[in-house]
Order: structure tokens, then sequence, then C-alpha cells
């Protein structure tokens, strides 16, 4: 798919004030008058009558202040710094710390298209307010190149601001009030490594410290609902940005801080790579736990980051360019067997957290095995520096999987896709517990009927005669992807990753399809088990592009 890129950057700043876990948003968000009697009450914390910490109001788990080493490249720990506002109110970052928010800044010299050099800045304030998460902090710092343009910025976003307070309920006003901040000022003149880093490093298209405490590049706001016919027919990136789209980031990092509390603390971690550059695959022996701990182990994920090379650049033309397939393979003698598969997201860093579970089977001997992680072609090999690890963990559950029977793989989907499907009988052991399907499905090419990439493609499962139907319902949905940010997909890719797909997203793991088929077998008992691929409830017609499938009959104990 062709990755459309347009690049397009400006500048930023900020400053800060005191009380580390503090109850409610505090006023001064941009200078401007206390939120007053209409501000809402907070509710009581505590049988004790104590308030609730901002954080635990939005029900939020709460990480303390991270004391260094700090730094200003992407994934550093960010320091502690103090903004002026437009107004002359102080904020400083230490002391406004909940431990569950993250912070944006965004600078004023972002256009909005290639045909339009006026700032996103200009508009869409009120869609950022709509599009945001309750905990975020946005800072607007200019990157204009004289005192005068940026206090003429600074000052014409303080008063759009205020204007769009007007719009707002008093408990929300009073809200964003504390959540958007002008900076006072122009990012080369402010003094501090906010400064620093908007002016002349990663953040000359704005950055962001997220809820890990940790210096972040933010991507691009291209939005796919404003396509532009005069933008395409200039040869132009054909999308115009909207400023709104920075609450996809804070979307972003609300899903990674989930993530990293679902992950299980004692988990036995085997690691592969830790930051090393790849390129287009590599093959590596590792040492698994024994078999008999093996054995213990009822969940089984893949943690893999795809970070750019260089630490120093930005994301755009740093990272990998294009949304390809990428496999962790294990071999078993010279077979390959895919364990998990993702998709590389256009010029953005991306981690995925996989849960594999039922292909513990393949890897239950334990001991030394070779495995492969695949993520580029050879004719565009996308340097990428890796961090891979395997997490083993017992979640307490009643059962793991014993035995994974190969189903079927995918093909070219056509008029021919169903022929040798023959059904396939799998006997189920006497003692089995839970039995269920476990497919990895992704449709490519866009051939006839946009197939398979961009067709929802049906995949009927048949066990002992019921029907389980698995579809790609986000298919038309031009902001399909969008909505796949809380499901780990990486938001603001600086290409088409909108579009809902054919079972993926760039820039996302691929979700497995799971059925639960245990009421239609009986243990000890062999099930018959049969499949078809469907367009539209019929078979594909010729030319519909490639399937990609690895399905199981999975049967844990």
């Amino acid at each position: 798919m062709r990755a459309w890129v347009f690049v397009a950057l400006l500048g930023y700043s900020c400053s800060c004030s005191e009380d580390a876990k503090r109850e409610a948003p505090q006023d001064g968000g941009i200078g401007l008058q206390d939120a007053g009697e209409d501000a809402a009450p907070v509710d009581a914390g505590n049988d004790a009558g104590t308030p609730p910490t901002f954080c635990e109001a939005l029900g939020m788990p709460e990480r303390e202040w991270a004391a260094g080493p700090y730094g200003t490249r992407r994934h550093d720990l960010a320091e502690d710094f103090t903004a002026l506002q437009v107004g002359g109110a102080e904020w400083n970052l230490r002391t406004e710390w909940t431990g569950c928010e993250s912070y944006v800044f965004i600078p004023d010299t972002i256009a909005n298209s290639a045909l339009d050099g006026t700032s996103i800045w200009d508009r869409d304030v009120d869609r950022l307010i709509e599009m945001s998460p309750r905990n975020v902090h946005y800072f607007f710092v200019s990157r204009l190149t004289q005192d005068w343009q940026a206090t003429a910025s600074t000052s014409d976003m303080a008063d759009q601001i205020e204007n769009q307070m007007g719009a707002l309920s008093p408990e929300d006003a009073a809200h964003w009030r504390a959540h958007l901040h002008v900076v006072e000022g122009r990012a080369a003149t402010l003094g501090n490594w906010i400064g620093d880093v908007m002016d002349a490093g990663i953040g000359r298209g704005g950055f962001a410290i997220d809820r890990f405490q940790r210096v972040r590049g933010i991507g691009s706001f291209a939005d796919v609902v404003r396509y532009s016919a005069a933008l395409s027919a200039a040869g132009q990136w054909p999308w115009e940005s909207n400023l709104g789209y920075a609450a996809n980031e804070a979307r972003a990092y609300n899903f990674e801080a989930t993530r990293e509390e679902g992950l299980a603390p004692d988990a036995t971690v085997v690691e592969f790579w830790s930051g090393e550059v790849l390129e287009e695959f590599e093959d590596l022996d590792v040492e698994l736990p024994s078999a008999a701990e093996m054995s213990t182990f009822d969940t089984f994920e893949i943690d893999v980051t795809s970070h750019c090379p260089d630490a120093d650049a930005g994301e755009f033309g740093n990272c990998g360019a294009w949304d390809y397939l990428a496999h962790l393979f294990v071999y078993e003698g010279k077979e390959l067997v895919e364990v998990g598969r993702f998709i590389t997201s256009y010029h953005r860093e991306t981690r995925w957290v996989l849960d594999a579970t039922p292909m513990l089977v393949h890897l239950r001997d334990g001991g030394a095995r070779r495995f492969r992680w695949s993520f580029a072609p050879p004719w565009n090999t996308q340097p990428t520096a890796t961090s891979l690890s395997l997490r083993f963990s017992n979640r307490g559950k009643s059962v793991r999987p014993e035995e994974a029977t190969f189903l079927w793989a995918g093909g070219g989907f056509n008029g021919a896709y169903n022929d040798a499907r023959t059904p396939i009988d799998v006997p189920i052991p006497a003692d089995a517990e839970r039995v269920e399907l476990w497919a990895l499905i992704t449709g490519h090419g866009g051939e006839t009927n946009n197939c398979a990439e961009f067709c929802d493609h049906e995949h009927e499962f048949t066990v002992n005669g019921s029907v389980f139907l698995h579809d790609h319902p986000a298919v038309g949905d031009q902001e399909g992807c969008v909505a796949a940010i809380e499901n780990g997909t990486t938001p603001n890719q600086w290409g088409t990753w909108w579009f809902g797909r054919g079972g993926w997203c760039p820039g996302q793991h691929v979700p497995p399809f799971v059925a639960d088929v245990t009421a239609e077998v009986t243990p000890g008992e062999t099930a018959t088990i049969s499949y078809r691929g469907l367009f539209d409830g019929d078979a594909p017609p010729d030319a519909s592009g490639n399937i990609v499938m690895s399905s199981y009959l999975v049967v844990y104990r």
C-alpha cells in the first residue's frame, strides 16, 4: 500500500507550580480567571471523607515521579521544567505531577496542508477537547522566529481557548482551563530543555511526555475525514491536518499504561534482543526454561518493540516507512511455525504485546530452540532497533494448552480457494476440559473488490455442524483503525493508517480469532472440522488478493 508523506514542521515551549498528587485539576492552564463557584464538587475518596486524588477519581493507577537519570532523546526520562504561561501563571511539572497524566507539546509551525500554510493552532480547539481523554495536558509553544510573531500567535491561541470555555459546562471549563497551557515566548528563548527539544531536537514537530515520564515523539495530524480533492490534484498529501489528532497520542498512552498494568510482574522473561538494529529478518538460538518449568505456565506473551534506529532524529524518515507483515516463527526441524503476527507502522515506533498462549504447545519441550523474527522484505529491509522477549507466566488459570492440531493455511483468495479444503477429523482426548479454535487471519492485496485488504472476507469454521464465523466489520469504516488505538494500533502514522482493513491495522498486533467450541465436541470422541473462505456469503471471485492464515484446534487440560 502506498505510504503518502507530507512534512510540515513548526515550533513550541513550557513552565510550572506545586503538589505531586493533587486532589483536583488546578486552574491556571492559560493564565485565565479562577474556575470559581461553578466548579464541580469532588466526591469523598474514602470512608474518612478524604477527597480522592485526581487519578483515583478517574480510576487510574498512579505512578511515582522518577528521579532520573534524565535526558532529551526519545524514551529518556523527562526532567522537571517550569513554564511561564500567557497571563503570567507558572506551571511546574514536578509540582503538578499526578502519576496518571500525559503531556503533549504542540508547535504553531505545523501547517494545515501543503496548500494552506496557516497553523493548526488556527482551528479545532473544540475538536481537541472533544476527542481528548481527561488525563492529558496540552502545551502550545511557538516556534516562530520573531518575538512579535510568537506573541501574536500565543495571544490568539489563548483567546481561542477562552472563547471555547464558554461552550463548555462549568465543570468541563474548569478542567480544561487547568489542562490547556499556552506558553509565553517562543521555543528558542525559553532557556530550558523543553525549548531545546522543540527548537533543535526531536520535538520540532511536537513531542510528548507519556504516563511513564518518558520523552516520546508525536506523529502526523492528518485527518482522514479531511480529504481534499484540490490537494490530490496538486500531487500533495491529500488530507488536511486536525489539531484534535493530538488526542490520539494521549489515548495511546492510556492504552500503554493499561497494558503495562496487565503484565504479570513475576513472569519468566526470555530476551532475544534489547535494541539491536536488525534488517529484514534474524534467526536466533534461544534457551527456553526446562520442560518441567514450561509445564507450569498457563500464559505466553510475545513482547516486541520496534524503535527508530537514530534516537536523536525524528520518527519520520527514521523508522520504517511501510506497513509490512511481521512474524515470529519457531523452528520445528526445518519447518517454520508461526507463533505470532504483527503489522509494522508507517514511519512510527511501535510496541506490540500479543497473547499467544495456545502456541505454548510448540514450546513445551523448553531448552534450546531456534526462532526467526521477520519484519521486512528483501527489497526494503527497514533497519529497526528491535527489542523482543517472550513472557511466560502462571495466571492461576484452571487449564493450560496441551495439544494444538494445525487445520488450514491461507492462500490466493479466488474461485478455487475452497477446492482442496476438505474436512479434518480431530480426536478429542478424554480428559479435555476446554477446546477452542484459534487462528491468525489477515487479508492482503487490492485486486477485485479491493480484496483481501479492504473487503470483508469471511471465514466459516464448522465444528460438528456448528458454525463459527470470523468476519471484518471494520472494513469500509475509514476510521476503523483510529477506533483500534485502545487495542494497540499506533496512532498518527505518516501513511494511510486510518482505514479499517481485513483483519489488521498498521502498527498493531494481529488479534487472534478465538472461539470456544467445548460445547460442540465430546471428550473421547472425534470432532469433524470444516472451513470455507467466503465473500458476501459466497465463493470469492478470482483475483481477490491473498489470505495469510494459521489456524488450529487447541485442547486444554
